[in-house]
């Protein structure tokens, strides 16, 4: 149980009714919480009580990566408003937008820098619009019921933030000299998290965007560099205003305990490239997918992709990883239908082949191929109608090679899937207990031999 440091616990028993902004039903879980703890002596309160446990909208989540720069021709917060309704067409829950800040100018990378580099972390990035402009996509955001996260770099800054001057013991050095995280990220200055000072401003900036803005949560960057003690003491501040979802950069079992409901699937993903690029067995995969449900808290959460701004960046989009437009849905299928929650990353919805650089912009191709538009709005529809995706256990069945076969089983039914993971047919045998109607063809299946053609699957729900 994540506990309240001592001095959360007396800010929410001194001030909890200074936040009028506090739904009544938070208000009387915090007050119950602080009463509960008084009575029994003890200084420690777990955030799950002030707001009833992980919220709904956290577990079934479906997340959209939005690159503010290259999403809309004007590359602004405004450009993204009026397609809202299009991604909630799709599926999508929750928007994560890449770092927002004015972006650093001192020993920048390419034309216009890197995002990860801020400048201000307080400041909007004025070639994406103004605050209010920022207010108004937030406000949109949650008009058609959606969510919306914003990333957030706390490990490093800008060589020209200007904490650079004023507070320079507020980054790593060497006598004088600062140094970066990397050499390879020369761009910007390491933060040291030894100073109590930096790590309250910075808990102070974390708080802003959610108190003043309305955000929903982080997506926080190399999370793992950053030292768990400082996110055990952010995250229950966040969540006292609201119950935000954290998302972070980072693969370790661990840093759940630290407050984050997601962490990256990068495993999966590279097992997932291997299977497809290397010949591997699927079955080295749901290994991977079983030994780690295995290992990580019972409500841990992964973050399931086939492409993020990284990997299109210095990788290849999936269309070109997964042998074209019908192994880059195999992938998609596998991705999504996993426990765990699904990322789709702009453009990756219409097949795009683009690589999105990180450091210039580069429009989207929003008429690549429409099919893929249909697809991915059919797979996240059912993702979002399925108990048993969303919220059930998974057997994997059968030992082939080159079929991936799971059950996914929830109090309100089951479901079948079969993905072959090969670029020529493959068949599985299917059992009785799994035949029934491919939600995504409509096609009915008996029980017997079934032969998929390449890159083909079935996503069953029996009978």
């Amino acid at each position: 149980m994540r506990t309240l440091p001592i001095p959360l616990l007396l800010l929410l028993l001194l001030c909890w009714g200074c936040q009028p902004d506090t739904p009544p039903a938070e208000d009387a879980a915090a007050e119950e919480c602080a009463l509960d703890e008084a009575d029994a002596g003890e200084e420690d309160c777990a955030i799950e009580d002030l707001f009833g446990g992980r919220p709904d909208w956290v577990t079934d989540a479906v997340i959209y990566e939005v690159f503010v720069r290259d999403f809309s021709p004007e590359g602004t917060f405004r450009g993204i408003i009026p397609r809202l309704p299009e991604l909630k067409a799709l599926g999508v829950t929750t928007l994560w937008l890449m770092p927002i800040h004015p972006v650093g100018e001192q020993k920048k990378k390419g034309t216009l820098g890197s995002p990860y580099a801020v400048q201000d972390y307080f400041g909007v990035n004025p070639r994406f619009g103004t605050e209010d402009d920022f207010r108004a996509l937030v406000e949109a955001v949650h008009a058609e019921d959606m969510k919306i996260i914003i990333d957030w770099v706390a490990n490093h800054t800008a060589w020209d933030n200007a904490w650079m001057t004023e507070h320079p013991d507020w980054y790593t050095r060497s006598d004088t000299v600062i140094h970066p995280p990397d050499t390879d990220w020369y761009d910007v200055a390491d933060l040291n998290y030894d100073n109590p000072e930096m790590r309250a401003e910075m808990i102070r900036a974390l708080r802003y965007w959610v108190e003043e803005f309305d955000i929903d949560g982080y997506r926080c960057d190399v999370a793992g560099m950053v030292p768990l003690e400082f996110w055990e003491e952010a995250i229950p501040q966040l969540r006292l205003h609201k119950p935000v979802l954290m998302l972070a950069e980072h693969e370790s079992a661990e840093i759940h305990e630290a407050g984050f409901d997601l962490t990256y699937a990068w495993d999966f993903y590279h097992k997932l490239k291997a299977v497809w690029q290397e010949g591997a067995s699927v079955q080295t995969l749901a290994e991977q997918v079983a030994a780690q449900q295995a290992a990580y808290p019972v409500d841990a959460l992964r973050l399931r992709f086939t492409t993020n701004h990284d990997e299109t960046a210095w990788d290849a989009p999936p269309v070109q990883l997964f042998g074209g437009q019908d192994g880059a849905r195999a992938a998609s299928v596998i991705a999504t239908l996993l426990p765990g929650v699904p990322l789709v990353y702009n453009g990756q919805e219409v097949g795009s082949e683009q690589q999105l650089p990180l450091f210039e912009k580069m429009d989207i191709d929003w008429d690549t191929h429409p099919e893929m538009r249909v697809f991915f709005t059919n797979l996240l529809a059912f993702h979002n109608e399925s108990e048993a995706i969303r919220r059930g256990t998974i057997a994997f069945l059968g030992a082939s090679e080159d079929v991936l076969m799971f059950r996914r089983e929830a109090e309100a039914g089951a479901v079948f899937v079969a993905v072959n993971v090969r670029n020529r047919p493959a068949s599985f045998e299917l059992a009785a207990g799994d035949a029934g109607t491919d939600v995504l063809t409509g096609t009915r299946l008996t029980a017997g031999t079934i032969t998929l053609p390449p890159f083909g699957y079935h996503v069953l729900v029996p009978e």
